[in-house]
């Protein structure tokens, strides 16, 4: 079954400040493609079966139904939910954020 994938504007606003950091602030044009090429595997992967990444790690988030898929090699944490044959992206942190008051 195919998802429809839908990223909502804060989590695209999200995105694109995590981009800017790593380009402006750190200098590191490479560090900035491998988180894109990252969201752009997992985007790939919530199409197809969103269920295969686990619940929230935070136990609030997780009775509110939202999953994480975390980016390889990176610190950085998609999360999402699942309504019908929907996936929301409602957030991209770096897992040392306290993503969980911002969404």
């Amino acid at each position: 079954m195919a998802y429809k994938l839908n990223i909502t504007e804060h989590a695209e606003e999200l995105l694109d400040n995590l981009v800017y950091h790593l380009i402006y602030r750190l200098k590191n044009q490479q560090a900035a493609r491998h988180l894109l090429d990252g969201i752009d595997s997992i985007y790939d992967r919530l199409e197809d079966n969103p269920f295969q990444f686990p619940g929230s790690m935070d136990s609030y988030l997780a009775k509110k139904g939202y999953h994480e898929a975390v980016v390889p090699q990176m610190n950085y944490i998609v999360i999402f939910d699942i309504r019908e044959d929907t996936v929301n992206v409602v957030g991209i942190f770096h897992q040392l954020e306290n993503y969980q008051n911002k969404l």
